[in-house]
């Protein structure tokens, strides 16, 4: 059983598609536009946490990084949507299990840069 917290984003349906054929079978989805969610306590028992960042501000980011950091959890960063999240999660299983470090800087490398 996997667990991974979803955290930014409205519509995450094409996300959830994503980490249900990397068999997550548990995801949890915080929008990060309710007040409420900045005091929310971050689930037991996550595998990690998908940041998408075009929806959430720069004080909650640093929240959830902070919090992931104390408890071990790998963070994964992507700007908006699951083809994004799945060049994200390749080059994070390519880095291998043990790597903690957050690998939002692979979007880069990965995306081709513009009239290439």
């Amino acid at each position: 059983m996997s667990k991974v917290l979803v955290v930014g984003g409205d519509k995450v349906d094409s996300i959830r598609q994503v980490l249900l054929k990397r068999g997550i079978d548990q995801i949890e989805h915080w929008s990060g536009r309710k007040a409420g969610d900045m005091h929310r306590v971050i689930p037991r028992n996550l595998e990690m946490i998908v940041l998408v960042t075009s929806s959430i501000n720069h004080s909650f980011t640093y929240r959830i990084k902070n919090l992931a950091n104390k408890r071990g959890l790998k963070v994964v960063f992507t700007k908006n949507g699951a083809d994004s999240l799945q060049r994200v999660l390749a080059a994070a299983s390519d880095l291998g299990n043990g790597c903690r470090k957050t690998v939002y800087t692979w979007i880069k490398i990965l995306t081709p840069a513009a009239g290439v």
